[in-house]
């Protein structure tokens, strides 16, 4: 999160410190709850994945007989053009998915965080302003979002923020 304390013009923009310590405590959660190495981990498999899948592929002559090339042909730049952009583009999409909801996940885990630090109000504050200052539409599709927006909407992250603190009083 970017956080400035800028003014321009009459309107102040950015947080005061207590919220930047809110947005800290929500970073800090990232860190905390290992939010770095396991998306990492997670893609290390996915490539290894993608590489065995290739090799199986790259070697597959009916798949390029399908495709209208004569069996014993082993037109390298077309399978690599096959492979990549008719196998590998729906998975692609998939994993995209599957990372998305992943990193949604995560943020409402470290807005957990923050509010278990005590820093919920000021957390909700700093988000608000932040949402103002980059000029960000508050609203948006539900399903639309958690299929392509890393971070959740606005009143989507204040709701869930309302919730803990509820639970955790």
């Amino acid at each position: 999160a970017v956080v400035s304390t800028q003014s321009t013009g009459k309107k102040k923009k950015g947080c005061n410190q207590e919220e930047v310590v809110a947005v800290l405590g929500h970073e800090l959660g990232h860190w905390y709850l290992g939010h770095v190495y396991k998306p990492l981990m997670l893609n290390q498999v996915i490539i290894l994945g993608m590489f065995y899948l290739f090799g199986v592929l790259v070697k597959n002559e009916q798949m390029l007989a399908d495709f209208g090339f004569p069996h014993g042909s082993q037109p390298t730049l077309m399978s690599l053009t096959i492979i990549f952009q008719y196998m590998f583009g729906p998975l692609n999409k998939l994993f995209s998915i599957l990372s998305t909801q992943l990193t949604r996940r995560f943020e409402f885990q470290a807005d957990s965080f923050a509010v278990g630090l005590g820093k919920g109000p000021l957390l909700q504050s700093s988000l608000i302003k932040m949402v103002a200052d980059n000029l960000s539409f508050p609203l948006a599709d539900k399903v639309y979002s958690s299929f392509t927006y890393s971070h959740p909407p606005l009143l989507e992250r204040l709701a869930f923020i309302r919730d803990e603190i509820k639970k955790q009083a």
